[in-house]
């Protein structure tokens, strides 16, 4: 499935920033990595992702806090979709993230596999398809 999207994932944990880069990769989206906020917000200055998967238990700094407040302080940033991909379970946190619509979707590591992850993705790149 051939796709002119990029998706930049954040993640501290260097496996599951791997893994999900490669297996993005392996359905034809660009992919851009960054294990803190600060890589994150770099790369955010350098161009517009199509989708974000972000981390929110991010070690560094202002964590994905500090990655959320600098999207929605950047116009070309704010209708960016946020997918929500952490060991979080916080379903106080959930809701308001997703009631500020801060993020898209809040998605627990470990309770779906990659193709599942992937319709999500793809549901907000290629909406109806």
């Amino acid at each position: 499935m051939p796709s002119h999207h990029t998706i930049l994932i954040i993640d501290d944990d260097k496996l599951i920033l791997n893994t999900l880069r490669r297996q993005f990769e392996t359905w034809g989206t660009n992919v851009i990595a960054a294990a803190t906020p600060a890589e994150a917000k770099h790369q955010l200055e350098q161009g517009t992702p199509d989708l974000v998967v972000l981390d929110l238990l991010l070690t560094e700094a202002d964590g994905s806090s500090g990655v959320l407040d600098f999207m929605q302080s950047q116009d070309r940033l704010r209708g960016v979709p946020v997918i929500a991909l952490t060991n979080l379970d916080k379903p106080e946190l959930k809701q308001m993230l997703l009631s500020e619509g801060r993020v898209k979707e809040y998605l627990i590591k470990g309770s779906l596999n990659l193709d599942e992850l992937f319709k999500k993705v793809w549901g907000y790149l290629e909406p109806g398809k």
